[in-house]
Parts: structure tokens; C-alpha cells; sequence
């Protein structure tokens, strides 16, 4: 916090792709307060970070792999957020081999000029909230964030879960991080969060194991509920754009998986792989996930929403008409064939949003959203 403002404070210690002054922009549009302080990240850390609420660094991709940081900021009592703007699977070492991890460092890399804001934005919704973070496998990706709302003392009422999967095309640069504001916002509805990771074309992802791990985490609840209180009987999956796709793709499992979802929730969704591969959406991203995955039609199959109904579960799904990353035709072209299908189909029709609102917990676009899926689960 600043002394006499209550305003929560960050430390950003500009260097490679993170501007001091941009920093302080960002935290202006996030609600916190950033002071700029120069020299080495090491250096600064080192000088220690008391009274703030995390710091940001920015080594350029050589600096990733100094122990010295390492080390500072495994002692460094605050969360830390390192970023590089560039891809560090091409001009230096793949982020979970540099030692921060470990270190107990996010890593945000490869997401060019907002790479900085995206961790600016990472330690505001993370203010006051640390959701434990756990495997769900041996590969560094298989990794999800357990968000639980804080509860009475003696409270032995199961909580229901929402799986996240995020969006970003498969792509290995764009991680979890980008649904922290929906985890808080359904905490503070009452729902725990199960906010996942998955392998990530790039980071040992592509299809099958991209699905494949979607679908682990999912069933990796029936581990988590007698520990943390969880109701596995009252689940929602729900994606963000190739996030989408993965949740319904889980939901259309049915029976033969250990979590039977009560409810697949769509923002923004990639249903109709075929299509999305022919009109380029997402340039060639349809084609890297399959990639690899032996017979393409088998795969373009397999992958694909449509090709999977009816899935038997109930489904809600929101696009906005203005979204120019996923057509809204992917959503409307979906929803009628489920429909066709027999399935129970709920859409959520917003005229305005473009293709990130639906993830921005302080938007219009999400206010549409959560209420249906609060009372899909726990009745309010």
C-alpha cells in the first residue's frame, strides 16, 4: 500500500519491452499505484520490496537464466512477474527451464508490446488472493490454480467448481493468467475456480495431448474435492475462444470421464474446427494444433465441437457481434447444429464486447454470463 492512500503499490524495474512510463499507465487503468525504480532486477530485489504487492522485471531473455535472480527472487517475499516480450522458444531458453519458475517467479513472454501490461494486470487481480497452485501431471504445463471463496469457520457445505481453459489459439505464449479475473469474480460468487494449464503448441502441446490434458485436469478434481471441500457432482467447464473448444470437447466425453460436468460454458467459441481451418481464423493456428496428429481428417474430427453432438450436456454460450478474432458464426453455426442435435443450448447474443470483454470480469459482456452460471450451480 502508499502510505495515508490505501492505494496498493507494485514495484516495475524497467528494462528489454517494459517501459517505466507504460507501467504507470497500466497501473493507473488497474487501480494500483507503480513505482519505477532503475537499475538491475537483481539489485533491486535484493533492496527489498517491503510494502509493496509484487514486483516486475524485465532481464531481457539472456537475464532469464541468471541464477543471481534466481536467487533474489526466491528471497524476495513478494509474488514477481519476469517478462520478455519476444519468443523465448526462439531467442533464448524455454521459460521453465531458467530457474525462476522454481524460483517461484510467472514467467509472461512472447506477447510483444502488451506483454508488460498482461503483468501489471496478473499482480492487481491477484491483490489479497493466493490460490494454491498444483500438478495435475509430470509435465511443468499440467498445472492449474485453485481458487476457494474464503468461508465461515466450521462451513462443511461442498463447493461447486468451474473449470477454466483459457484461449489464445493454442498457442504457447498465452497462458492461465488470462482468466485470474474470472477465478476472483467466481470466488467471490461462491464457486471455487479451477483455473488449468495445458500443453500448448510450442510448449509439448498439439492434438491429441492438448485435449488430453484438458480433459486430466478436469478429472484430477475427484483428487482435489475431499481435500478442499469440492462438490464433484456440480461442475462447469468453460472456455474462452480455443479455450471453448477444449471445454466442450470435455463435456462431450459423457460418462467415460470421472468429472460428468453439469454445465459447458462457451465465450467466444472455436465450435466448427473444419471452418475455422478453412477461413483461416487464426491465421494457420487450426492447422499447428493438428499438426502432427496423424490422419488430419481423423484429427480435424476429433478435434472439432461439431463433430462430437450432441454432447448431452447442457450448454451456454456467449459472443459478441462486434468479436473480430473469432467470427460470431462459429458461435451461431455451433449452437444450431447442437440444437439440431437434441441438445439443451442456452446462447447469449451481446452487440458489443469484441473478443475480450467476455474475459474481463468488470465488463458488461461477463455481468451476462456469471449469473446464469451461478445459478446453474448453486441456484442463486
Amino acid at each position: 500500500m502508499t502510505p495515508g492512500t490505501g492505494t496498493p503499490r507494485i514495484v516495475a524495474v524497467p528494462g528489454p519491452g517494459l517501459d517505466g512510463a507504460e507501467c504507470a499507465r497500466w497501473g493507473a487503468e488497474f487501480g494500483i499505484e507503480v513505482d519505477v525504480r532503475t537499475g538491475q532486477p537483481v539489485g533491486v530485489l535484493r533492496a527489498g520490496a517491503a510494502g509493496v504487492a509484487g514486483v516486475i522485471v524485465a532481464p531481457g531473455a539472456a537475464g532469464l537464466g541468471d541464477p543471481a535472480l534466481a536467487d533474489a527472487i526466491s528471497t524476495a517475499g513478494v509474488p514477481v512477474v519476469a517478462v520478455e516480450p519476444g519468443n523465448l522458444r526462439k531467442t533464448g531458453p524455454p521459460p521453465e527451464s531458467t530457474g525462476l519458475l522454481t524460483a517461484g517467479a510467472r514467467v509472461l513472454y512472447g506477447r510483444g508490446p502488451d506483454t508488460g501490461r498482461h503483468a501489471v494486470q496478473f499482480l492487481a487481480r491477484r491483490l489479497g488472493q493466493a490460490p494454491d497452485t498444483l500438478a495435475y501431471g509430470p509435465d511443468p504445463s499440467q498445472v492449474g490454480d485453485l481458487w476457494v471463496p474464503a468461508r465461515p469457520a466450521g462451513a462443511t457445505a461442498l463447493l461447486p467448481v468451474v473449470v477454466l481453459l483459457h484461449g489464445g489459439f493454442w498457442y504457447h505464449a498465452w497462458e492461465r493468467d488470462l482468466m485470474d479475473g474470472l477465478a476472483a469474480d467466481l470466488a467471490a460468487r461462491g464457486m471455487a475456480a479451477w483455473n488449468v494449464e495445458y500443453r500448448r503448441v510450442g510448449a509439448g502441446g498439439g492434438w491429441p495431448a492438448t485435449g488430453e490434458d484438458a480433459a486430466r485436469a478436469t478429472d484430477h478434481l475427484t483428487a482435489l474435492a475431499p481435500v478442499y471441500g469440492l462438490d464433484p457432482g456440480r461442475v462447469a467447464v468453460l472456455g474462452h475462444s480455443a479455450g471453448a473448444q477444449l471445454a466442450l470437447c470435455v463435456a462431450a466425453r459423457g460418462r467415460r470421464g470421472s468429472v460428468y460436468p453439469r454445465l459447458a460454458v462457451g465465450l467466444a467459441t472455436i465450435g466448427d474446427l473444419e471452418a475455422a481451418l478453412a477461413e483461416g481464423v487464426g491465421g494457420r493456428s487450426v492447422a499447428r494444433l493438428l499438426d502432427g496428429a496423424g490422419d488430419p481428417e481423423i484429427a480435424l474430427s476429433d478435434a472439432s465441437p461439431l463433430a462430437r453432438l450432441p454432447i448431452g450436456v447442457p450448454q451456454l454460450l456467449a459472443h459478441a457481434a462486434d468479436d473480430d478474432v473469432v467470427p460470431p458464426s462459429q458461435t451461431a453455426r455451433y449452437a444450431e447444429a447442437a440444437v439440431a442435435a437434441g441438445d439443451d443450448v442456452t446462447v447469449v447474443d451481446l452487440a458489443t464486447g469484441g473478443h475480450f470483454d467476455l474475459i474481463d470480469s468488470r465488463t458488461p459482456a461477463w455481468a451476462a454470463v456469471a449469473p446464469v452460471v451461478q445459478n446453474r450451480l448453486i441456484g442463486v
